[in-house]
């Protein structure tokens, strides 16, 4: 509601590039300081060098009227600086009191430039400057520019401002942040006094020693040094109450009761619906509609949220004065204020009991740690008794029905506004009857786990997270729509592709309705080969406490949990070859509390269909320190008995498809749908089925999409994938061509290595020497150089130069692991094997931690010298941690076949050419073949 728009103003500290907002008539004043003010002297900080020379507060409550003058001084050392400091803007709220303004000065040298005598006035510019974000608040802009200003001068301007609150009678109040280092500030000051028979109660966080008020004058007064010292770290799970940071309060109002019964008269209900008035009407219709209370109370709150529009009104005192209901009925607009009087005086009418209740809309958990004053809460709120149960009601949110009614938001704490005055209450810690969000899942893997999904998914939403939808559904159908949508179903699933969609939003019930059909990323992860299921869109396994207490100043320091919240997921996945063979690991069911939140966990595996029913549920809203070891050792354990299905070994592989990819039909249609359906100049959709079908080994078809891709927008990662593609399939002049071309897209060398290759498996080592040469103009080292030079020289038919040189590299750079693996690789290539490079491999393996590429070098290295069981056991190793290495796979099949065992070495080699039709041809020129 932004309820109190003065409080939340001054409680901002004026940092010297900015002014203090001000409230003042309806021009500013100029005027020498009040005589009770202490001007400070700049004599001894004009030589500093620091930005910020001084920032000084001098604050008086007196009289019902909170007076704070502001004085501050900024050296103009940057272009930047004088830009910004360039026109100077301050407002402020003609309704509260005066803004007057004492003093602009530019100081130069010993010179000082009376800015004012100049003749330089504010201009009032334009009222609500906040009316973007739906406040009328009354607020005056105005701008002066700052003529004459030059790189070195100090800025050193004074205003003071004057507040009387109408809603607030003779209470006075006020806070404000207190500067603190890091913020480089040479001299500063906050003075708070107040009549020495004045009750004020006052408060400092953030100082270490002890500050007692002293008496001058018949004043009680606080003088606190600034800057403070740096406040120590504080985690950013800490509750709001850790988070405050350094900062002072003062107040006239006794106790929270006070600032309750001061407030009280605002809300007074009785008559302000007027009987025959179209208000009266409508809770009639209400009261006809149902006897039952907690229904008229649903009715009456969804029809203040659906009809009254925001819009904060702070004119006229209005910060803390509410429009009446009969007004924000006729006007159909209102601030927190308004729609609470509003929902408050219609309860009344029905007969529930009702009262209005302030809270902090961030951060509430702080309220009983603050003085008691008005500007300790930015919002209200109804609360409700019915059947001996609080009940929460937000005429500002949007959703609440009687399905969700007994949500309770996360204020922590609320002051009824009550006759008589009340003291703090805190919410009810409960957790929702009603999900905020259910997910029901279908994925369609029929086709296989190693290639992506069909997915069908509806989302349904409640509540404020449901209204939130309602425009995305009232829009046109379009990118747009679409895109909301797709990020909505992205949140879930990861990124998908959408072949169709739809969102409603049915008011009755308050619930917005996603469907979405398409493709996405199999969630199938491959480890050794085997692969293995973690579903998405688990509802259980979306939790955590990444919260650290390790400090020892940290221990007793609370974690604050995220919430309310309330989710459902119900996932079906149709598996492959009817189930067979598919195991499921953690079926058990799972039911829990973990630190604060249920979980709960269903799943079953019968034949083809894998279902897993979950939910998630909170009802806490901080989790003791003490607490959290114990709770990760929970989560951690619950999060390993989650539901992993494996699939057989046997399953289909990708290269399994190549030779009768008719199980793939229904993908090949989807994405063609997404290519038919994309705009004539995006070419996603495109690239999208090039890549599903390059990691299905139909090269030919991933080239034919590349090719209309290129021909709409061609990028140098496009020349690259189809190049890729040229290589695989053994044409490799066109492959060189693209290499090229990727290579005059953006030229910086990354392709010389590939056109390298190719030249020399097209015969052209001399050319692949020259281009080698010319790559020391790339390189970023010099052995980075030698090593491409190496490769070439092997090319162009110098393969003992070549490893030399690079073996000489490698002196330079012992143990560097990718020297190890190309010495060890074009040694195995060009037949140069011998004990002392064997033992390169071995290094180069070790130095990789194991990699498959390593091992593969190592296995045609053992190969070379006939080590043949030494060879198969790397080869194994290789394809084991990644089993899509054609080129490994036709090194295995040379193996086997010399060590006797035809059959089995030729259907490596089919596997191989079934992945890189090339491979054989590519072999063949080092002299390897079966």
């Amino acid at each position: 509601m932004h309820f109190n728009r003065v409080a939340a103003a001054l409680a901002t500290s004026c940092a010297a590039l900015a002014v203090c907002p001000a409230y003042a008539g309806e021009v500013p004043l100029y005027d020498a300081p009040p005589s009770w003010v202490e001007v400070a002297e700049l004599d001894e900080l004009r030589d500093s060098r620091g930005p910020l020379l001084l920032a000084e507060k001098q604050v008086r409550l007196e009289e019902g009227r909170l007076w704070v003058y502001s004085d501050f001084a900024i050296r103009l050392d940057s272009p930047e600086a004088l830009t910004q400091m360039g026109t100077l803007q301050t407002g402020w709220l003609p309704d509260k009191g005066d803004l007057t303004v004492h003093r602009v000065e530019l100081l130069r040298g010993d010179e000082v430039i009376d800015v004012l005598a100049q003749g330089s006035r504010f201009e009032v510019l334009r009222r609500e400057s906040r009316l973007e974000q739906r406040e009328l608040n009354g607020m005056l802009t105005a701008t002066m520019p700052l003529s004459g200003a030059q790189i070195g001068d100090v800025l050193r301007l004074t205003t003071s401002t004057t507040v009387t609150d109408q809603a607030l009678g003779r209470e006075l109040q006020w806070t404000d942040q207190l500067m603190a280092e890091p913020i480089p500030l040479e001299s500063g000051r906050v003075i708070v006094s107040w009549p020495d028979e004045m009750d004020i109660q006052w408060k400092i966080r953030g100082v270490e020693q002890a500050i007692a008020p002293q008496t001058d004058a018949g004043y009680r007064v606080i003088d606190i040094a600034l800057p403070l010292p740096k406040a120590p770290e504080t985690p950013d799970s800490a509750p709001f109450r850790f988070l405050l940071g350094p900062m002072i309060q003062a107040t006239s109002f006794a106790d929270y009761a006070a600032v309750s019964a001061v407030m009280a008269p605002h809300y007074r209900t009785a008559g302000a619906i007027p009987q025959g008035a179209p208000l009266a009407d409508e809770v009639a219709r209400i009261a006809a509609q149902t006897a039952d209370p907690l229904e008229r109370a649903a009715i009456a709150t969804r029809l203040v949220q659906d009809q009254i529009s925001y819009l904060a009104n702070g004119m006229a005192g209005g910060n803390y004065l509410p429009q009446s209901p009969q007004e924000t009925w006729e006007l159909r607009y209102g601030d927190c204020k308004a729609k609470t009087f509003l929902l408050l005086a219609m309860l009344h009418e029905l007969g529930i009991e009702s009262e209005a209740a302030l809270v902090r809309s961030s951060g509430g958990d702080a309220v009983p740690d603050l003085l008691p004053m008005a500007s300790s809460f930015d919002h209200i709120i109804v609360r409700a008794e019915i059947a001996g149960r609080n009940y929460w009601l937000d005429g500002t949110r949007a959703g609440t029905r009687l399905a969700n009614i007994d949500e309770v938001p996360r204020f922590h704490h609320a002051l009824p506004v009550r006759e008589g005055g009340a003291e703090l209450v805190e919410l009810d810690e409960r957790p929702q009857s009603f999900p905020d969000q259910t997910v029901r899942l279908t994925l369609d893997q029929s086709a296989g786990v190693a290639v992506p999904a069909l997915f069908e998914v509806e989302i349904v939403r409640s509540g404020s997270m449901g209204a939130a939808l309602r425009s995305t559904a009232d829009l046109d159908e379009g990118k747009l729509q679409r895109d909301a949508i797709e990020n909505v179903v992205g949140s879930e699933l990861g990124p998908v592709q959408m072949v169709d969609y739809s969102i409603s939003y049915d008011d009755e019930p308050g619930l917005a309705r996603i469907t979405a059909k398409g493709v996405m990323t199999s969630p199938w992860q491959a480890e050794r080969g085997i692969y293995e299921f973690s579903p998405p869109a688990q509802v259980a396994a979306q939790l955590d406490f990444n919260a650290a207490r390790g400090r020892a100043e940290w221990r007793d320091i609370p974690i604050r949990l995220n919430g309310p919240y309330f989710g459902r997921s119900d996932l079906e996945v149709i598996l492959p070859e009817a189930g067979e063979g598919f195991t499921l690991r953690n079926g058990d069911r799972i039911a829990a509390d973990i630190g604060g939140v249920e979980v709960r966990s269903d799943v079953a595996l019968s034949g083809q269909s894998l279902t897993i029913n979950q939910s998630r549920r909170s009802h806490r809203e901080e989790l003791p320190a003490s607490e959290l070891t114990a709770v990760k050792r929970q989560l951690a354990q619950h999060l390993r008995a989650l539901p992993i299905v494996r699939a057989p070994e046997t399953t289909r592989r990708p290269w399994d498809y190549a030779a009768d990819r008719s199980a793939l039909a229904a993908l090949e249609q989807a994405y063609a749908t997404l290519i038919e359906d994309a705009e004539d100049f995006d070419s996603s959709a495109l690239i999208n089925r090039a890549s599903f079908r390059r990691g299905t080994f139909d090269h030919e078809g991933s080239i034919a999409d590349y090719d209309e891709a290129i021909a709409m927008d061609p990028t140098t990662d496009l020349y690259l994938a189809r190049a890729s593609g040229y290589f695989m399939l053994g044409d490799y002049e066109a492959a060189l061509e693209d290499y090229r071309m990727a290579e005059d897209t953006d030229p910086d060398g990354s392709t010389y290595s590939s056109q390298i290759e190719l030249l020399g498996l097209l015969g052209r080592g001399e050319e692949a020497r020259t281009l080698a040469e010319d790559y020391a103009d790339f390189a970023q080292a010099p052995h980075h150089a030698d090593e491409i030079l190496g490769v070439a020289l092997g090319w162009a038919g110098d393969a003992a130069e070549g490893t030399e040189l690079i073996h000489t590299a490698l002196a330079a750079r012992p143990g560097d692991g990718n020297l190890l693996n190309t010495l060890c690789w074009e040694s195995g290539k060009w037949n140069l094997v011998t004990g002392e490079v064997l033992e390169t491999c071995v290094a180069a393996v070790e130095k990789s931690d194991y990699s498959p590429s390593a091992l593969d070098s190592r296995a045609l290295a053992q190969y070379r010298l006939g080590n043949y069981e030494a060879a198969l056991a790397d080869a194994n190793a290789a394809l084991g941690e990644y089993r899509q290495m054609p080129d490994t796979r036709f090194l295995k099949g040379l193996i086997l076949i010399a060590m006797g065992d035809r059959q089995a070495g030729q259907a490596s080699i089919a596997e191989a050419k079934v992945m890189k039709p090339s491979v054989e041809r590519q072999y063949a020129v080092w002299g390897l073949t079966p």
